[in-house]
């Protein structure tokens, strides 16, 4: 008879599993008349296993305890416990020990903290999952206390306290979908907004070739990340328009913008319907912003898929009539880019920063990319390497032959493009 060796634990050091502290956990309710939990149900996650594996999958899960647990302790101190279920890792439990004649505890400290948990989670998981999980998911968090009676199993208590907390992270996470989905409603229609621009650089050489618009939410709230803001518009039905809108923000932001830079903006495959993003009607805003055709770089965003390449093709054809230049995002992430590529001819390959990381030290990625420099000879594209993040990484990459970058090792983010004038950073990323 073989020995089924023991799963393992997402974090040994911090998280335990449940069939280990029961006793301890029934000892707790008995003796306090009173149990509360928090579940963080990162089941979707489970999505990374199937694709990438186990280890992938338990250094996310790494990643959400360790990304947690500060707002656990900042409120809790040592008095919870974390554990995870053997047969359910990606849920997280946060039992706290309470007795029940501590009515504040339940009836504020429990519906706060929750409530923290689930804006972080919210915010954090969408960062920890990229890039194996790039689409929509939920990661609800909800919360619940069961009173002990003497007459009933504590198990069976327990059971149902969990399967309470699930329920409440249910109704919790639809209802923020609404909230948000309102917020974005409310942000698009005020236009409120903001770019960053973060600059493209010549690897080799130094000199910025131009900027990339990157679109936030306002500052302090939920919709602050751009990957909840389009995250929260693709649910909600709202991207064209949220498209729309950083398209405008942006070249309002860009009118600092030199003749011999260019302006890489981001689009959705469905914008070329646009009526304003019509060759007219592109070349009329233009033109106010004296900026030329030929300065603007339409990034074909992954968030859609292309289902009409001819048609699509036949749009593109006529903005680069116009002088206008195409790339495509994130190549290197998946085949669908890689077809995307080969279909559109674009000016420019932007590889997918997941490719970039570390790969001074990971001979299958410098492979990999020494076939993208090939592809991109062929076509008659120029590279460049996404989220650059130390200047080794930059050194190998312009060893392997790739042309252009940016990431942080290149420059952080410019809030405008009106400013840099008198921006000594800025110049200063203008002369390296």
């Amino acid at each position: 008879m073989t020995t089924r060796p023991a799963p393992t634990r997402p974090t040994a050091e911090v998280l335990g599993w449940l069939s280990d502290r029961l006793d301890g956990l029934i000892e707790a309710l008995i003796q306090g008349g009173a149990l509360g939990l928090i579940v963080i149900d990162a089941s979707a996650l489970s999505e990374i296993e199937r694709r990438y594996g186990a280890k992938v999958l338990r250094g996310s899960l790494d990643a959400l305890v360790q990304s947690i647990s500060s707002t656990i302790e900042e409120a809790l101190g040592d008095s919870y416990v974390l554990v995870g279920q053997e047969l359910e890792q990606e849920r997280l439990l946060v039992f706290m020990p309470k007795p029940r004649s501590d009515p504040r505890f339940y009836s504020r400290v429990l519906p706060r903290l929750a409530d923290q948990l689930r804006e972080h989670v919210s915010a954090a998981v969408q960062r920890i999952a990229y890039p194996y999980l790039t689409g929509i998911f939920d990661v609800p968090v909800g919360a619940a206390l069961v009173l002990h009676r003497a007459f009933q199993r504590p198990e069976s208590e327990i059971r149902r306290l969990i399967e309470s907390a699930l329920d409440a992270g249910r109704f919790a996470a639809e209802r923020m979908r609404r909230e948000r989905g309102g917020l974005l409603e409310r942000l698009i229609i005020e236009g409120n907004l903001s770019s960053r621009f973060e600059p493209i650089m010549s690897l080799r050489e130094g000199t910025v070739l131009g900027y990339e618009a990157l679109t936030r939410g306002p500052i302090g709230t939920p919709l602050e990340s751009p990957l909840v803001c389009f995250n929260v518009a693709e649910r909600c039905g709202l991207d064209f328009e949220l498209d729309h809108v950083c398209r405008r923000v942006a070249l309002e932001n860009a009118g600092g913008l030199q003749s011999n830079e260019s302006l890489f903006l981001n689009i959705l495959p469905s914008s070329i319907q646009d009526p304003d993003f019509s060759t007219r009607g592109m070349c009329a805003i233009l033109q106010e912003m004296a900026i030329a055709p030929s300065q603007i770089v339409f990034e074909i965003s992954e968030r859609q898929t292309i289902g009409n390449y001819p048609r699509f093709r036949e749009a593109l054809d006529k903005l680069r009539e116009l002088g206008f230049r195409m790339a495509i995002d994130d190549v290197g992430a998946g085949y669908a880019n890689l077809e995307t590529a080969m279909e559109l001819t674009p000016d420019f390959l932007k590889i997918d920063r997941t490719l970039i990381h570390h790969i001074d030290a990971e001979a299958q990625k410098q492979e990999l990319l020494r076939g993208l420099v090939r592809l991109g000879h062929k076509m008659k594209a120029r590279l460049i390497a996404e989220g650059i993040e130390t200047q080794v990484e930059r050194q190998v990459l312009t060893e392997l032959g790739v042309d252009l970058g940016q990431g942080y090792a290149i420059g952080r983010g410019l809030p405008t493009l009106d400013r840099t004038r008198s921006d000594p950073t800025a110049q200063q990323a203008r002369r390296h």
